[in-house]
């Protein structure tokens, strides 16, 4: 009975270790089974956090990416002609939990070890605008500079 009661309680933790495997900045592709779960965690879009807003995230988003942008310049670190895959969780709140990131093969080359300790920096205080009364996500690609401009 009491093997029984250790596996099953086992089981039940593995989706929450697979979670806590994953470094709040980590690599796109380091371990698939964690952010899979990762990502079934997080299964509302951005999009649906703003209810369909399509203005709203996307303003959030290049909010987001115009924050990275800045935060790069006070750290003295050069991202113009980076370009990234960036997939970002989101605490209901607008916090960053988790940020995944892979440089795309049109990228200028970086290390990516300072490329994570930048990222890793940002969203420590980073808030998006959006709030919502669940956790969520976005993946998409970013470049740097930010060139777009939210709407007057």
């Amino acid at each position: 009975m009491m093997k029984q009661f250790l596996l099953a309680l086992a089981i039940t933790a593995l989706p929450l270790l697979a979670t806590a495997q994953l470094d709040k900045v980590f690599l796109l592709g380091s371990d698939e089974q964690a952010y899979e779960q990762l990502v079934g965690n997080y299964s509302q879009s951005l999009l649906e956090a703003t209810s369909g807003n399509i203005t709203q995230a996307f303003e959030g988003w290049l909010d987001m990416q115009q924050a990275i942008d800045q935060y790069s310049v006070q750290q003295n670190y050069d991202l113009n002609g980076v370009k990234i895959w960036l997939h970002v969780f989101w605490a209901p709140d607008g916090a960053i939990d988790k940020l995944g990131f892979l440089l795309r093969p049109d990228s200028r080359f970086v290390e990516t070890a300072e490329l994570r300790a930048l990222l890793a920096g940002f969203v420590q205080d980073y808030r998006l605008p959006v709030k919502s009364g669940r956790t969520f996500n976005h993946y998409t690609g970013a470049t740097f500079p930010t060139i777009a401009q939210p709407r007057g």
